[in-house]
């Protein structure tokens, strides 16, 4: 990763300048395993940032390789051209045309030179498309490292909100139940508390028909009994009592008893 954060000491250009630095010192510093969703949104706006200076390495890059590879090919048709002209000269001399032989070598020289100019000229055009090609190469990992970074912290964040809500969600169960458990122990401690109270008042009841049994005995025995208004009944009291009974008595024993009156 060395490589990845020194992109700017070995590009030697500084691009980014002091923002890059900037950039580059909060990626390494950032930690995505406890990263707040503030932290987040922060390093979002530092990838926008890498992505469009990649974008812009990325174009300038194309350019300078364009530019390369016409300064090569250009170089390679004067190249072609030389070798061609160089062997139309050795044929001139084979040949013994001298004044053909002294027009060769003239144009020969010429472009010899030309490509003596050109030649550094390509191998900096090289250069400078290589030097684009290793910036762009750079910055556009550095983007792919915040990227992952990003995207572990959001994952690790929504993990977390996840686990949160889980928590809440399994808080909320248990609170339910125990709530539960509190309203069956009050249940069962209300239905104690009736059975206790309706014992009571059995208890009362029973108490209350004992007295009133005991009253009822009471008033029986302290008041004397009355006749019985069955007349069977009466006859048959008065027959066990010695005192004669008028049940069965015919009319002249009640004629005779009312004469001894």
């Amino acid at each position: 990763m060395a490589g990845v954060f020194g992109f700017l000491s070995s590009f030697g250009k500084e691009k980014l300048g002091q923002a890059g630095q900037s950039i580059t010192q909060k990626i390494v510093s950032w930690d995505p395993e406890t990263a707040s969703q503030a932290e987040i949104e922060e390093m979002i706006n530092e990838l926008d940032k890498v992505t469009l200076e990649a974008g812009k390495a990325k174009d300038m890059y194309e350019k300078d390789k364009a530019e390369a590879d016409a300064a090569q090919q250009n170089y390679d048709r004067y190249m072609a051209a030389a070798e061609l002209l160089n062997k139309q000269l050795d044929e001139a001399k084979a040949g013994g045309n001298e004044s053909k032989a002294q027009e060769l070598s003239t144009s020969l020289e010429k472009l010899l030179q030309d490509l003596e100019k050109l030649h550094p000229e390509v191998e900096r055009e090289a250069h400078e498309a290589e030097e684009a090609k290793s910036y762009y190469e750079e910055v556009k990992e550095i983007a792919e490292v915040t990227a992952e970074k990003v995207k572990t912290a959001k994952e690790r964040l929504e993990q977390a909100s996840r686990d949160m809500r889980r928590a809440e969600l399994d808080q909320q169960r248990a609170q339910a139940r125990a709530e539960k458990a509190e309203s069956l122990a009050g249940l069962k401690n209300e239905s104690s508390s009736l059975g206790i109270a309706l014992a009571a008042m059995n208890k009362q009841a029973e108490e209350a028909r004992a007295a009133a049994t005991g009253l009822e005995m009471k008033t029986k025995l302290l008041t004397p009994e009355k006749a019985s208004e069955d007349e069977h009944i009466a006859a048959a009291l008065k027959q066990v009592s010695g005192e004669p009974s008028t049940t069965n008595a015919s009319f002249a024993d009640r004629l005779a008893a009312l004469r001894n009156k």
